[in-house]
């Protein structure tokens, strides 16, 4: 393995100095953790490059400090309140992580200067509005929304979060929890990783085992996230039973080969630079940084195509203080002027107004792609990236395991697309290429379930036999000891799905909402009964779909079968009696109107008379009525022959007055 490197940079005297803030390398002896030494050196190149340009603050070349941390946000502090108070510190670097950017950012902000972070990504950070704090790399907020498309375009319905008890833990597991209520997306477990004793306060195995999701989110830093998943290696369960969604990518060094051969299939996300989604940039400052960092210190220099994404972020956080400088120096001030400069607490950067001011009207093309601030937020401005990075392996060589991107997405997108346009190259746990489910699988599962005498259904064997001794409310029992309709039904899903039932044979004096309760309390985990579904047990249990739909019916002789018949309506009378009717009504209507006097049959045409009979036929009333005696007896006569289902003496017929 490669040594820890001593770093040899050269160091001018200038008075004028940026400090970069740098955690420590976490191991030592590792040749691919090493991204806070590739920071360290982009932010050095950076600072040398400004030197190389030419550009001069008051006659005064840019120098730098560099502090590396330790966890410790306020020994940071102190050591940055040393370095203030011997040098003239016109803006921070850093700091890497969210919990020492909010103690540096209000120190910042008292001496009247910037911090630029470059790592720093908790959505907390996004709401400070003093002006003295940006940074370069895009909030978690925006990873959230990307694990969000994620699931809906994969279908996952369901996930357990694991996160670390600190500020960065806490707000992305606030933020997952957010967004995944407003898409209907269900948490189903929170499981808190301690970051101090490096271990869980609950039993991890048993609650991963026992939850019905199988997609594990792990918020945590690279750190914790590698102890995590030490400890699901030693609890095998890491492989075919979950997936592995990781907010950091952790470095493989720790890992031997059995290790990375388990964890293949696990998912990154990380933010990108603009080369890895072929997003323009500036290729010339990055060409002129690569070559200062191979000057000085070829031996960490990893190969153009394996800086890490964060070093491209802190070159432009320290580039963007350098341009911003630049601009303040060209106005016409003392724009180097400090006060109180001999109290570090007390000492202010008299320019800070329009130092801010600038910043926040910064726009360039940076390394990572275009930098751009504003004054809504201290977020960079569009040209967001993210990677999906799948562990598996690269080459046929068995110890070539690393990590490879699939998948890519910008803010805004509807959802993620293939790395560099190619198919589908995820190799998910088990090295499946078919996409999990996201749920428990019941495959290989034991499967309590309850049932209950119930023919054809259920119906035992030998019920003396089976009942003997049974002295609780439950007893098991060999599926031979039983047949019926649902038992050829759970021996078909035995066949299909892979499981092993345990029969739990309930007492016949067992009432179903018993065996209700039973599932919600976990006393066994289903129940094959014929039970009405009901608002109190829809909000105990989940129901499948019924084996069996039925409803209750009153049963009647089947009918014979009837042709249709167009003339139906004309049954009630035979077709003399029908032809007795249509003669007897214009009959009947020429009789009335010939015995009408001369004077009214001027007025009144047959028409008219017939269409009175009509009206007296159907019980309506008509405008003309018979005048004469003769015409009331034959409507009277007509009216005693129609009616039929009403007395004589009820018609209505006003015509009628003997």
């Amino acid at each position: 393995m490669e040594k820890a490197v001593e770093l040899h940079w050269p160091v001018r005297s200038s008075m004028v100095k940026l400090i970069g803030f740098f955690p420590s390398q976490a191991d030592k002896h590792s040749k691919t953790n090493m991204w806070s030494i590739h920071c360290r050196s982009m932010f050095k190149s950076a600072v040398i490059l400004s030197q190389q340009y030419n550009i001069t603050f008051q006659g005064q070349y840019l120098d730098y400090e560099e502090i590396i941390t330790e966890d410790d946000a306020l020994i940071t502090l102190d050591h940055a309140c040393q370095k203030v108070s011997t040098s003239n510190i016109v803006g921070f670097v850093g700091p890497a992580y969210s919990n020492e950017v909010r103690i540096l950012t209000l120190f910042a902000f008292r001496l009247g200067i910037l911090s630029i972070s470059y790592s720093a990504t908790s959505p907390g950070l996004s709401t400070i509005d003093n002006g003295a704090f940006y940074h370069i790399i895009p909030s978690d907020e925006n990873i959230v929304i990307g694990i969000a498309v994620l699931f809906q375009q994969y279908t996952w319905k369901s996930c357990i979060i694991i996160y670390q008890n600190d500020d960065y833990g806490y707000s992305g597991m606030k933020l997952l929890s957010q967004k995944f209520s407003e898409l209907n997306i269900k948490i189903s477990e929170k499981i808190k990783f301690d970051i101090h004793q490096q271990n869980f306060e609950i039993d991890f195995k048993k609650t991963l085992l026992d939850n019905f999701s199988r997609i594990v989110i792990v918020w945590a830093t690279a750190t914790s996230t590698k102890t995590i998943l030490n400890m699901s290696i030693q609890e095998k369960l890491i492989g075919p039973s979950f997936v592995w969604l990781l907010s950091t990518t952790v470095a493989l060094d720790d890992f031997d080969l059995r290790q990375k051969q388990e964890l293949i299939g696990i998912l990154t996300v990380e933010s990108v630079e603009a080369d890895s989604v072929d997003v323009p940039r500036n290729i010339t400052l990055l060409k002129k940084a690569y070559e200062i960092w191979k000057y000085y210190e070829s031996e960490t220099f990893p190969g153009e195509t394996n800086v890490n994404s964060n070093a491209m972020f802190a070159f432009d956080a320290t580039w963007s203080l350098i341009l911003a400088l630049q601009q303040l120096c060209s106005m016409p001030l003392s724009c180097l002027e400090f006060k109180n400069v001999s109290n570090y607490y007390n000492r202010q950067f008299l320019n800070s107004k329009q130092y801010y001011n600038i910043m926040r009207a910064m726009t360039f093309l940076g390394v990572s792609g275009e930098v751009k601030f504003s004054n809504r937020t201290t977020d960079r401005v569009d040209n967001t990236y993210y990677m999906i990075n799948n562990l598996q392996p690269l080459s046929e060589e068995l110890n070539d395991i690393g990590y490879l991107p699939v998948l890519t997405w910008h803010v805004g997108a509807n959802e993620w697309t293939y790395n560099n346009n190619k198919s589908d190259s995820i190799l998910w746990p088990s090295r499946l290429r078919n996409r999990p489910s996201g749920y428990k699988l019941i495959q290989g599962q034991e499967l309590r379930m309850a049932i209950i005498e119930s023919p054809p259904f259920i119906i035992l064997k030998n019920a003396t036999a089976t009942y003997y001794n049974m002295t609780h409310n439950y007893k098991n029992i060999n599926i031979t000891e039983f047949d019926g309709f649902y038992k050829d039904i759970l021996l078909y899903l035995q066949d299909k799905m892979g499981f092993s039932p345990i029969i739990m044979l309930a007492k016949p004096s067992t009432q179903y909402n018993e065996l209700v309760e039973g599932v919600s309390k976990n006393l066994f985990d289903t129940v094959m009964i014929t039970i009405v579904i009901n608002a109190k047990r829809k909000t105990m249990v989940d129901f499948g779909t019924p084996i069996i739909p039925h409803s209750i019916r009153i049963i009647i002789r089947k009918p014979r079968s009837v042709q249709l018949d167009p003339l139906f309506f004309l049954k009630p009378f035979s077709l003399d009696v029908w032809l007795f009717i249509l003669a007897t009504i214009p009959c009947t209507g020429a009789l009335i109107w010939y015995f009408e006097p001369k004077e009214k049959r001027k007025s009144v045409t047959i028409i008219h008379t017939i269409n009175f009979i009509i009206h007296t036929v159907l019980d309506k009333d008509h405008s003309f009525t018979a005048s004469t005696a003769s015409g009331k007896f034959l409507t009277l006569g007509l009216a005693n022959m129609i009616i039929g289902e009403k007395p004589i003496l009820s018609c209505k017929y006003k015509s009628i007055s003997l």
